[in-house]
């Protein structure tokens, strides 16, 4: 009966063990999960921590370049203004030196005698109005009706 008892107690025992290593190693796998999801946590906060440090100073150079580029474009238009005011104060410059504008007056003049020439010529009659008959109907065998 000693062999027996023995034999009951180690199987209680053996369940009894089942069931608490079972309940031991679900707690300590929960934990086990959960330490795995914190780590995957940290590691994409870090993660959109480095992206979000990335935006800013992608964000800031591209700040500098615009506040570069609008000192560039005041710079321009100051020149402008200033060139623009100078010219006014200055007598402007001929387009055209003076002996091409010399040349440019006569070639108006002889354009301007031409064209009156021209308007003679209009209020004549045209050449090809002849009286006499010529060509096809020249023959005398025409018909007049």
């Amino acid at each position: 009966m000693d062999a027996i008892i023995g034999i009951l107690l180690v199987l209680a025992g053996a369940v009894l063990g089942f069931f608490v290593a079972r309940y031991w190693l679900k707690e300590h796998s929960d934990e086990a999960r959960l330490n795995q999801e914190v780590q995957q946590s940290r590691e994409q906060l870090a993660s959109y921590q480095q992206e979000v440090a990335e935006h800013f100073a992608t964000a800031s150079a591209l700040v500098e370049q615009l506040e570069e580029t609008q000192d560039k474009l005041k710079a321009y238009l100051q020149h402008s203004s200033e060139l623009l005011q100078q010219e006014q104060t200055q007598p402007s410059l001929p387009f055209f030196a003076e002996d091409t504008m010399r040349q440019l007056r006569m070639a108006s003049q002889l354009q301007k005698g031409s064209s009156q020439a021209q308007k003679e010529t209009a209020e004549q009659m045209p050449r090809d109005y002849s009286d006499k008959k010529s060509g096809l109907f020249s023959s005398s065998k025409q018909k007049t009706s």
